[in-house]
């Protein structure tokens, strides 16, 4: 086996000691996330593993340096932030460069080194009091490693990176061999055009109605999809920065922020939401849907965002058709798996607002999914508990109100078939009763005369 690749201890406290920075999970797909953390096996820091077998002429791997460098002002010290972000098929990770590299180094734009770290010689040039606001500078992250996996060994993956980075002196898509292990081993990230913010400047960033000028929480936008229902990622995202301005207070006047909104993001979020996107941007409009701008000030580094509802009055239906039923037994929510989702309930006799059929979930079990708004939630009520089940007794009973008082003076005949709803109660007596009668009567028949 080859030697652990590890980021040791010493490296990742020289640089915390600078500015502490928690090595944290940040997800692209909230459903499939994993936390990068420190590692004593096989696996660099970075590990991808999790993203399975790939494919090495279609699958791409997109990593995205992320810093903050901060000026020092008469109260504060100069601080410097920074992580890497990996996603590869829904799959993401990130860690703080702490943990990621074994060399460090920071070079303002004339070449001289304000800060670094050397893993080989535990060795700390910290020169941060010297960053100025507003300079642009540049990081060297040496000895980088990435882990895909066993299933990955051998092949070449495809790195997608920012304008601004280069890995192994190469920018843009980058190929990276991967070992036996399945591992890359041993890269060189630089990242430039690193601006240092000014920590005295506070100032928060807002969007504006380009045309009322008042500030918006919440936008909106209204468009017409093409005579084949589709809109264009980039046409619609040209519009909406037309609309709506991001702008920051500086030095006694209003200045307007640069949008950092693209339109791979606008992809991703339409995507996230169930809205397919070609390769050249087209998308069936549904009639309502958002799309969130974002714009980063390069002052502070302060963000705004802004989510606008996009209205299509000739898109596609996004009503889902439902129906309102009476729940007659107590209902918990599940999810698409079946699992109980929290413990809220709907108690029974109340209405509550479901699609017009059941669907089968993973138990096997008939479920309806509860809409709100038009929308499917993704919560699903058992339909036993709506519709109940057909059930022959197999004996004459009684129809009772309590444990001891029936309800009335009927006798259900041995044969009958009887609708329950839900799962059983059991009485005082300890004995179990099914609930029956599309009512709110207290009407039940005990379990025993259907076994």
């Amino acid at each position: 086996m080859k030697k652990n690749l590890r980021i040791v201890s010493v490296a990742a406290a020289a640089l915390l000691a600078v500015a502490p920075v928690a090595a944290t999970a940040m997800p692209v797909n909230a459903d499939t996330t994993a936390t990068a953390t420190a590692t004593t096996t096989n696996k660099p820091t970075v590990d991808l593993s999790g993203a399975g077998s790939v494919s090495e002429s279609k699958d791409t791997v997109k990593v995205t340096p992320s810093f903050t460098l901060n000026s020092a002002t008469k109260s504060t010290p100069a601080t410097l932030k920074g992580s890497i972000e990996a996603s590869l098929n829904g799959t993401s990770v990130t860690a703080d460069i702490a943990d990621v590299a074994k060399d460090v180094t920071l070079k303002d734009d004339g070449g001289k080194t304000v800060y670094s770290y050397n893993e080989g010689e535990k060795k700390v040039d910290n020169n941060l009091s010297a960053v100025e606001a507003g300079k642009e500078y540049t990081m060297t992250l040496s000895g980088v490693g990435f882990s895909f996996g066993k299933a990955n060994a051998g092949k070449t993956l495809t790195f997608k990176l920012p304008k601004n980075v280069k890995v192994n002196d190469t920018s843009n898509d980058v190929k990276v061999s991967l070992d036996q292990y399945g591992n890359a081993t041993n890269l060189k990230f630089v990242i430039s055009n690193i601006k240092a913010y000014d920590s005295a400047n506070t100032n928060a960033v807002s969007f504006y109605d380009a045309k009322s000028g008042l500030v918006a929480t919440q936008g909106s936008y209204m468009t017409l999809a093409d005579e084949n229902g589709n809109l264009n990622v980039n046409t619609l995202l040209k519009a909406l920065n037309d609309k709506y301005e991001a702008m920051q207070f500086r030095n006694g006047n209003f200045a307007t922020v640069t949008p950092s909104t693209t339109a791979d993001d606008v992809k991703a979020e339409l995507e996230k939401a169930g809205i397919k996107v070609s390769d050249d941007g087209s998308f069936e409009a549904p009639d309502t849907f958002t799309v969130t701008l974002n714009a980063k000030s390069d002052v502070n580094g302060k963000t705004g965002s802004l989510p606008v509802v996009v209205t299509v009055p000739n898109g596609k239906s996004t009503v889902v058709p439902s129906v309102a039923k009476t729940i007659m037994h107590n209902a918990y929510y599940y999810d698409k798996n079946a699992k109980r989702v929290g413990t809220d309930k709907v108690t029974r006799y109340n209405t509550v607002t479901v699609a017009m059929n059941t669907t089968k979930l993973a138990n096997g079990v008939s479920y309806y999914e509860v809409i709100e708004n038009g929308k499917a939630t993704g919560k699903y009520i058992n339909a036993d508990n709506i519709d109940g089940t057909k059930r022959t007794l197999k004996h004459n009973a009684y129809v009772y109100k309590t444990s001891k008082k029936r309800a009335n003076k009927v006798v259900l005949k041995k044969g009958t078939e009887v609708t329950t709803y839900g799962g059983s109660y059991k009485f005082k007596n300890g004995k179990k009763y099914y609930k029956i009668g599309a009512d709110t009567k207290k009407t039940y028949v005990r379990v025993e005369n259907f076994d």
